[in-house]
């Protein structure tokens, strides 16, 4: 029915408001409103719902009407709620999200397994790859089908074993750096932000330590370290908190991962994203600081490659950087003009760098340390593991031999993988199979889904690194030394490209820099354990993990403080 009918159908007026014509138009107008929203209540909240094709699916009730089951996730731990749906329903389910839309949800091996090796048919959805792609332009973490895989085939030998290895001279010059800084900071007289930004309390003084927010002091490590080998850039982060560029990421990856019910609301209702926000501008402007920087760093180095044109394949010519080896892949001759990357694709690499060398990194060392603290025998049984070696500077073929440094390494990313979840979208009809069937609400055993053109689903990582159905009854402990035994067939069927496990993703979307991240954690955890200890903070602050793009750390009490990690640090006294 259209509204001229529907307004034609309506009770006539009274007489004294036909005498008005103004309280009569508004009168009409009130009752359209009505109708439409009666009709978008019909269609969202019974008619969709009865025409869904997986409403045989079971899941917790909606909290809320309009909002569903969002408030809960977003009040929680990082997909604790789905954790616990996981108890209750199985490893698939749905659950309800703003507007009254069903969300597919599944930690099924098998399922995860076929949705990550179909990623033509499961790309992320338009409104999450916006929002990245204002961060980080039409980069490798955004681009999709062809676009995705031209870059990918470009990128590929700045990520090389070869390239990674000569990167690593890097790693362990700035390792050494964050260690002097924390060395100098323990023997410093006065208590200042540089060390935490909260003073400790009486009982975390204790003479030859310090309360230090080590997360802080990780990422200016990590932000150097992208910085010279991504792009031959020293940031200086360690020395000099005040560069511009290094200012410019800071503000816009705040806001941009920042989760909060307008951006939660931007995401699932495309239309809302024409309105500007504090959070959009933000990201706006820092975004236009770093293009131009990145832009300058791209010029200065196709300069010095077309210098050395005639001989191309010396790289001390042309530097073993990320960047210098992409533009080098991307200039070469033998590669045909439509498998180049443009200028501004480039440019968007430059950004992937740093939110995926830099966040990500950081924030896994900064669990892996608090990990450690929270279990000081497996730090020192580490930390003798790491004495053992004789080089100050050892090989990666050394580290990658040391067996319990890697099982810690893999542990805590299992625990407190720093993405927690990522999201995809159908962009067709599709039938997904299940390895493990669950009860449907007319109580027969469901095995496959049909999944419905424009389906939203999450692949949620945490929840399949700590699921018991894989990783046995202590699947949420810490116990390294699971990985020091053979995989079971259950840790096997994880679909991911490292270590059985989802936290760098799996099939043609997986991660591509995960070699870097693993030599570079190797690197600075290497060096660190050798030489200094971590220890809880007597006081016990309470730590919680807050959910954005990537999982950080909060001390509960001390939100104003914004996100930190405080441990207490001593040198390594033998």
């Amino acid at each position: 029915m259209s509204i001229t009918q529907a307004l034609s159908s309506l009770p006539l007026l009274p007489s004294w408001a036909e005498s008005s014509p103004a309280l009569s138009y508004t009168i009409y107008a009130v009752e359209a409103i009505s109708i439409a929203l009666l009709a978008a209540y019909l269609y969202f909240f019974t008619w969709k719902e009865y025409r869904l094709p997986f409403k045989n699916l079971r899941g917790p009730k909606a909290e809320h009407w309009f909002w569903g089951n969002v408030r809960t996730f977003i009040n929680s731990p990082p997909m604790a709620p789905h954790g616990q749906w996981i108890k209750e329903y199985g490893p698939t389910f749905r659950y309800k999200v703003i507007g009254g839309f069903s969300r597919f949800f599944t930690a099924d091996p098998v399922a995860l397994s076929f949705i990550l090796s179909h990623s033509d048919i499961f790309p992320k959805p338009p409104q999450t790859r916006k929002g990245m792609a204002d961060m980080l332009g039409n980069g490798v973490l955004v681009a999709e089908g062809h676009d995705h895989k031209r870059q990918r085939k470009v990128l590929n030998p700045s990520f090389s074993p070869s390239a990674i290895r000569g990167m690593i001279p890097i790693f362990y010059d700035k390792s050494f750096e964050l260690k002097d800084k924390f060395i100098s900071l323990i023997e410093g007289d006065s208590i200042n932000e540089e060390c935490s930004p909260t003073p400790p309390k009486e009982m975390d003084i204790i003479k030859g330590s310090r309360k230090i927010d080590i997360m802080n002091w990780l990422g200016k490590t990590t932000l150097d370290v992208i910085g010279l080998a991504g792009f031959s850039y020293d940031f200086n982060a360690l020395q000099d908190p005040k560069n511009e560029l290094a200012e410019a990421y800071r503000k816009m990856f705040s806001a941009g991962m920042d989760i909060t019910i307008g951006a939660i609301i931007q995401a699932i209702l495309p239309f809302t994203q024409i309105i500007p926000t504090k959070r959009m501008r933000m990201v706006k402007e820092s975004s236009a600081k770093t293009k131009e920087i990145g832009q300058r760093l791209i010029d200065e180095k196709k300069k010095v490659i077309l210098s050395a044109s005639q001989g191309l394949d010396k790289k001390e010519h042309t530097g073993n950087d990320l960047l210098s080896i992409l533009l080098k892949a991307n200039m070469a001759s033998d590669l045909k003009p439509d498998q180049r990357l443009s200028d501004e694709e480039v440019l968007a690499q430059i950004t992937t760098f740093m939110l995926a060398g830099n966040e990500t990194s950081s924030t896994a060392l900064t669990w892996i340390l608090y990990t450690l603290a929270q279990h000081p025998d497996a730090q020192k049984r580490l930390r003798d593991e790491a004495l053992s070696v004789q080089e100050d500077r050892p090989s990666l073929e050394t580290l990658n031999s040391l067996s319990y440094m890697d099982a810690v390494i893999r542990e805590v990313l299992r625990l407190c993988a720093p993405a927690p979840a990522t999201m995809r979208q159908s962009t067709e009809d599709t039938i997904v199979p299940l390895g493990t069937p669950v009860r449907g609400r007319d109580g027969k055993m469901v095995e496959s889904i049909n999944l419905p053109k424009g389906a939203m689903m999450m692949i949620p990582i945490l929840n399949v690194n700590t699921s018991t159905a894989v990783w046995g009854e202590d699947a949420e402990s810490f116990n390294p030394d699971r990985f020091l035994k053979p995989a079971t067939a259950e840790s096997n069927s994880v679909p991911g490209v490292w270590g059985n496990l989802l936290t760098f993703l799996g099939g043609t979307r997986n991660c591509i820099g995960y070699r870097f991240a693993l030599a570079e954690i190797k690197v600075i955890l290497f060096v660190l354990i050798r030489s200094l200890e971590f220890d809880e903070l007597p006081s016990k602050p309470q730590i919680e993990k807050k959910a954005s793009v990537v999982m950080r750390p909060r001390v509960v009490g001390e939100e104003k403080a914004g996100l930190q990690m405080p441990l207490l640090v001593r040198p390594y006294s033998g």
